[in-house]
């Protein structure tokens, strides 16, 4: 069941033949106005028809706990070969709202200048920054959840975007100008026990489109990671989102693995 003695409550479901996690998520609660949660883990053993049965009685069991617990909005990523998963989840009455290509690319240590307007965060670019993270999103698996809102959606980016620029959820943010002012960012941050670093969000404001300043400022990221001594990147993005991938795979970044993410409603 629900675990209390922590801030994040978390649930733990055994069976002899599977194990299932789950745990409420603090900032989505907070940010839909509905108790969210996410299943982080469900694992079975056994032949394909098996591990799927094992993984409904989990999430039979999953869903009764996240009732009891006042859970509303229960969301799931799984790996787009995991078959069992997949087909337990919709079975579960779970539905697929989002699907991510993640990308890696190998750093070379010796990367060139961050390219020409581009620099590190600074407290004057954070109004722009907010503006850029509130209305430049559309693939984001929160505006494609039939859930939420699209201006709860909006908000959601725009706090994130707020987190990553003070430290909260990224180490870095990189901006690119144009006319003299933000006009497009990278949220990066750096898995120094991985050796990884992670590009979290990149956005580009609207009316600065079509400039390449998301090339900028991803080149930019990864001249940071380099600085910072990191020897990979990695970044993901919506399979929709092919303008995106096109530019990842033109800076040398490669696939590596995608995954789909469900959604249940209780």
């Amino acid at each position: 069941m629900f675990a209390t003695d922590t801030p994040t409550l978390a649930l733990r479901i055994e069976s002899p033949a599977g194990l299932a996690e789950c745990r409420r998520l603090e900032w989505d609660t907070e940010q839909f106005g509905i108790e969210a949660a996410r299943l982080d883990l469900l694992e079975a053993s056994g032949s394909y028809a098996e591990a799927r049965r094992n993984k409904q009685k989990l999430l039979s069991s999953v869903l009764h706990e996240c009732r009891a617990a006042g859970v509303r909005h229960l969301s799931a990523r799984v790996g787009a070969e995991e078959f069992s998963s997949i087909h337990a989840l919709e079975e579960a009455g779970f539905e697929l709202i989002d699907g991510i290509q993640t990308f890696r690319l190998v750093l070379n240590g010796g990367a060139a200048a961050a390219p020409p307007g581009t620099r590190l965060f600074e407290p004057r670019d954070l109004e722009d920054i907010l503006e850029i993270g509130r209305t430049a999103f559309v693939f984001d698996r929160f505006h494609a959840d039939p859930a939420l809102a699209a201006p709860v959606a909006d908000r959601v980016n725009e706090a994130w975007t707020r987190n990553c620029c003070l430290g909260v959820a990224a180490d870095a943010v990189v901006v690119a100008e144009a006319e003299q002012r933000a006009a497009g960012y990278v949220a990066c941050r750096a898995d120094r026990d991985a050796g990884r670093g992670i590009i979290i969000l990149v956005a580009t404001a609207v009316w600065a489109r079509g400039r390449g300043l998301a090339r900028r400022a991803t080149s930019a990221a990864l001249h940071w990671f380099t600085g910072q001594g990191l020897r990979t990147a990695e970044v993901g993005t919506q399979l929709r989102n092919i303008p995106a991938a096109r530019l990842y795979e033109s800076l040398g970044f490669r696939l590596t693995r995608t995954s789909l993410t469900f959604r249940k409603i209780l």
